[in-house]
């Protein structure tokens, strides 16, 4: 089971065990008063009388219980829709290297890429999307799928321990982007690699010019997103003893500076047909969607995404009989 809203989880069962022990020390209560009352005659049955408000507790408490539950909206088994929908394959290939938690961009790099592409496959019904990670060597994390919400949620988890060899090896990013797409002819369907990093090319450098001429050859265009600023900043290194922030250093002990390899990136556009943006600013990133767009889409059909079935509605629906039944007791 699968629960939507788990934030409201903890405050929802707060306010059903303050409930629960009110009912009980109401219950303890009426216990009191009626066994009083019994024996000055008052009440003729006090055991019955108090058997009952005991049955009606019970349920308005199972009425609120199913009440509080469908709130946090508790999902079933994944249920796959049918649709007919017009889209391209596009493999995300997120960097995941050190270089990418500076913060030259709001909270870094790292998080302004997954931002962007959050907001991205928000409008890309009818896409099928892959996620690709790379540092020093690269991983398929989602293969391509039409369930765009298992994309998001990897994605907002994505970080610099994803990857287990340290280092930017942009071309094996690309690589393993590629052999991710289906090995079926895919000519009538557009294909794209959305790539995005900083540029800073620490690893397989000389690897990197054959991965773009083999997606020209496959006629895959990637769309290279640069994270960063031409300023840069430094790379964390964690926190020292006195809680102060460390920067990565290089051979001669200074603080080394990360920037935007604006020129690596352009390059890698324009030999694969694809283009270059800059991930510094919302107009930027708002142009990937446009380059998206001008792909060759094609029908998918039997594919469609993958819901969760609702819970919410029948437990509602058994909250209101219950709490019916409690009222004509």
């Amino acid at each position: 089971m699968h629960i939507a809203n788990a934030t409201w989880m903890g405050p929802l069962l707060l306010l059903f065990a303050v409930w629960l022990a009110y009912a009980l020390y109401t219950l303890w209560r009426d216990k009191r008063d009626l066994a009083f009352l019994g024996h000055q005659n008052l009440v003729l049955s006090p055991g019955v009388a108090w058997g009952r408000r005991v049955v009606r507790s019970l349920l308005l408490l199972t009425a609120f219980f199913l009440a509080l539950l469908g709130a946090v909206r508790p999902q079933g088994k994944p249920v796959p829709e049918d649709l007919n929908l017009r889209g391209i394959d596009m493999m995300v290939v997120m960097d995941v290297s050190k270089s990418m938690m500076s913060q030259d961009m709001v909270p870094n790099r790292m998080g302004a890429a997954k931002k962007a592409l959050i907001n991205l496959l928000e409008n890309r019904e009818g896409d099928r999307v892959g996620l690709v990670v790379f540092a020093g060597e690269a991983v398929v994390q989602v293969p391509l799928t039409m369930d765009l919400e298992a994309v998001d949620l990897v994605l907002d988890k994505a970080d610099v321990d994803d990857v287990d060899r340290g280092g930017t090896d942009i071309g094996e990013g690309i690589r393993v982007a590629m052999a991710a797409f289906p090995k079926e002819d895919q000519s009538k369907r557009g294909r794209a690699i959305l790539l995005m990093t900083d540029g800073e090319i620490t690893d397989g450098a000389s690897n990197l010019d054959e991965a773009c001429a083999e997606a020209k050859e496959k006629k895959i265009p990637i769309v290279a997103v640069g994270m960063g600023t031409r300023q840069g900043r430094p790379i964390p290194d964690g926190v020292s003893f006195w809680g102060e922030a460390n920067y990565k250093k290089d051979r001669s002990g200074r603080v080394f500076v990360s920037h935007l390899d604006e020129k690596t990136l352009g390059k890698i556009a324009e030999k694969t047909n694809g283009i270059f943006v800059h991930g510094d600013s919302e107009e930027g990133l708002g142009s990937i969607q446009t380059a998206m767009d001008k792909l060759q889409k094609t029908l998918m059909k039997g594919q469609g995404t993958v819901r969760r079935e609702e819970l919410s509605p029948s437990l509602g629906a058994f909250s209101a009989g219950v709490l019916l039944l409690s009222a004509l007791l």
